[in-house]
């Protein structure tokens, strides 16, 4: 998956960019810009990350079967939110980076 630096609008290949944090954080090889997800769409991945994992526990849990088709509905919806997220995710120019 290539990614697209939202400072020169080069496409980058994913091996290419030197990456930093937790919350990750990118730096382009040619402009040396770093850049991140938008802070929102982050959130909201991780959410969707989030619903998928806790659903996905609760269902192995052994709650009751009328349960479960609820939950595994609610992790598909959050699995599906997060690969949307990250494939069509807009990059943004981080501002205060920390050289």
């Amino acid at each position: 998956m290539k990614d697209t630096c939202p400072g020169c609008q080069a496409k980058i290949n994913a091996k290419n960019i030197k990456k930093k944090g937790l919350y990750v954080e990118k730096q382009c090889p040619l402009c040396l810009v770093w850049f991140s997800l938008n802070t929102t769409l982050a959130f909201i991945k991780m959410l969707g990350i989030s619903l998928l994992l806790v659903t996905s526990l609760l269902n192995l849990s052994g709650t009751k079967s009328e349960y479960s088709l609820l939950f595994s509905s609610l992790g598909a919806v959050g699995i599906i939110v997060a690969l949307l997220i990250t494939f069509f995710g807009k990059n943004e120019i981080v501002k205060n980076s920390k050289k």
